[in-house]
C-alpha cells in the first residue's frame, strides 16, 4: 500500500468525486486493518463515518478491533462507529467488552452513549455497566454513586497513554499517602463516602505510574516539597484545567484540595458539595473567585494564594477565613 494513501486523502478524493463510497470505505477498512499506526487507524475510522457507507465487512472489521485491537483509543472509536451505527449487531460485542475491558476511555464512552441515547436495543447493556459500576466502587470502598468521578479521573489518566488500564485498587495508595509535616491525607474515605480529597494531577499520576515506591514515599518527611522538585524537572508537565464535573457526586465531602492544578474554573456541580468546610484552590490560575463558592453555606476555610485573583467580592461570607 503507498504511503501517501491516508485516511484524510481518501475521504477528500470521495468528496470532490473520484472514488464511490464502497472503493473508499474498502481502501479505509483496508488502512483499519493493515496500518501499525494508531492514528491512521483512529482517523479511517472516523473518516467511515463521515463518507457515511455502512457493511457487514465494516461491522465484522470495527468489532474485531473492538475485542482485539491493542490501542485503547481504537477500541474506543470502533466502540462509537458501532453503537451509533450497528446498535443492535453490536450488542453482543459491546456486553463482552464491559464484562472484560480494562482501558477506561471504552467504559466511559458507553457511559456517555447510555446518557444521551434512549435506543432500547442498548438498554440491556446499562444493567452491565451498573454491575460493572458496584464492582469498580466495591474496589475502591465507595458507594457506586460516587465512583463515576473515580472514572472521570481514569479517563484523565488514561489520555496519552497506550496500554493504561483501570486499577481502582490503587486508591489505596492514596488513602496511604500524606504529607508527613502538614499532615493532609490525599483521599479519606468514612463510610463508603469520600470526605477528603487531595488532588493534584501530577502527583497522583506519577503515584499511578510508580506504584511500586509507594512505601518509600511514606516515610518522607515532606512529600509535597519531593513531588513539587521532581514536577519542576520533569519532561511531563501535563496539568489539567478543570476537574470533572462528576465531582458533585461526593457529596459528602468536607474538606478539597485542587492545589497546583492549572485551574482556571470550577465545576457548577460542586453546588452540591453543601457540607464543604474548607477548599484550597491555591497555585491555580484564577483570576477571580469562582461564584460557585457562594453556594458552601458551611464553608470556614478558603485558600486561593498563588492566584490572579486582586479583589474578594462582598458577597463571599464573612465567617470564611481566607488565606491569600
Amino acid at each position: 500500500m503507498k504511503e501517501s494513501l491516508i485516511p484524510e486523502k481518501i475521504q477528500k478524493e470521495y468528496l470532490i468525486g473520484n472514488l464511490g463510497k464502497e472503493n473508499a470505505a474498502e481502501l479505509l477498512i483496508s488502512l483499519i486493518e493493515s496500518s501499525e499506526n494508531t492514528e491512521i487507524r483512529i482517523k479511517s475510522i472516523e473518516a467511515l463515518e463521515k463518507i457515511n457507507f455502512h457493511s457487514e465487512n465494516i461491522f465484522k472489521t470495527l468489532e474485531n478491533h473492538l475485542i482485539s485491537d491493542d490501542s485503547a483509543n481504537v477500541r474506543a472509536s470502533a466502540a462509537n462507529y458501532l453503537i451509533y451505527n450497528f446498535p443492535g449487531d453490536s450488542l453482543p460485542a459491546l456486553r463482552w467488552v464491559i464484562q472484560h475491558e480494562k482501558s477506561p476511555l471504552v467504559i466511559k464512552l458507553l457511559y456517555n452513549f447510555l446518557e444521551k441515547s434512549g435506543s432500547p436495543q442498548l438498554k440491556i447493556i446499562e444493567k452491565d455497566l451498573i454491575y460493572w459500576s458496584e464492582e469498580f466502587s466495591s474496589k475502591i470502598g465507595i458507594v457506586p454513586q460516587e465512583s463515576i468521578f473515580f472514572l472521570d479521573l481514569e479517563v484523565i489518566f488514561a489520555k496519552g497513554k497506550r496500554n493504561y488500564e483501570i486499577d481502582p485498587f490503587n486508591y489505596k495508595y492514596f488513602e496511604e499517602l500524606s504529607d508527613i509535616k502538614n499532615g493532609e491525607p490525599w483521599l479519606v474515605i468514612k463510610n463508603k463516602h469520600v470526605e477528603i480529597l487531595n488532588f493534584n494531577y501530577f502527583n497522583w499520576n506519577f503515584i499511578k505510574d510508580n506504584t511500586d515506591i509507594v512505601k518509600s514515599l511514606t516515610k518522607l518527611q515532606d512529600l509535597d516539597v519531593y513531588l513539587c522538585s521532581l514536577r519542576r524537572y520533569s519532561i511531563n508537565q501535563i496539568v489539567i484545567s478543570a476537574i470533572p464535573e462528576s465531582i458533585g457526586s461526593l457529596i459528602y465531602l468536607k474538606r478539597l484540595i485542587l492545589r497546583r492544578n492549572g485551574l482556571i474554573k470550577l465545576p457548577n456541580s460542586m453546588k452540591k458539595l453543601t457540607l464543604l468546610k474548607e477548599l484550597d484552590i491555591s497555585y491555580n490560575k484564577f483570576e477571580k473567585i469562582p461564584e460557585v463558592i457562594n453556594s458552601f453555606n458551611k464553608l470556614e476555610m478558603l485558600n486561593i494564594k498563588h492566584n490572579f485573583i486582586q479583589t474578594i467580592p462582598k458577597s463571599l461570607n464573612h465567617h470564611i477565613k481566607v488565606i491569600r
